[in-house]
């Protein structure tokens, strides 16, 4: 009897979660990329040669309603060191910060970073934007971290 109850408590908690990340509302963000300085974009995985500087935006949207949000993280990630990354991580990696670590997402915008390859060999790389804000409550203090992680890949020959 008692583990029908645990059971049942267990699915109503999932249930649960499950419901109110349904209605966290995600932040969608669109990658795309230019190789020359942002005067043409495109949403394909760019191949350049090593050692080249490869432009990259992040739009991003925000489709719940709260009010009170500011996005906290724009930052793009990979396992080996870059030119332009910013810091080296304590659990492996490296990352290149946006200049503007964070900004209002009450209007709906976009990141641009400039990644220079110098440094990566030859061959295809991943790396991982991440984009993210808390939630704040009606007293103004952070109650939920969202965020939005997407892989892409740079082919350098």
């Amino acid at each position: 009897m008692r583990g029908r109850h645990l059971r049942r408590l267990f699915t109503a908690l999932f249930s649960a979660c499950v419901a109110s990340g349904a209605l966290a509302g995600p932040l969608d963000a669109r990658l795309a990329f230019s190789l020359d300085g942002g005067k043409s974009w495109s949403s394909d995985f760019p191949s350049v040669a090593a050692g080249s500087v490869i432009r990259v935006r992040a739009a991003y949207t925000i489709a719940d309603s709260w009010e009170k949000r500011d996005v906290i993280c724009a930052n793009i990630k990979t396992d080996k060191p870059f030119a332009s990354h910013t810091k080296k991580l304590d659990r492996g990696g490296y990352m290149q910060r946006h200049a503007v670590y964070w900004k209002s997402s009450r209007h709906n915008g976009d990141y641009v970073w400039d990644i220079d390859t110098r440094g990566l060999s030859p061959g295809s790389h991943v790396f991982m934007l991440e984009i993210g804000y808390w939630r704040q409550d009606e007293n103004g203090k952070g109650c939920e971290h969202i965020t939005d992680s997407q892989p892409f890949y740079l082919k350098l020959i």
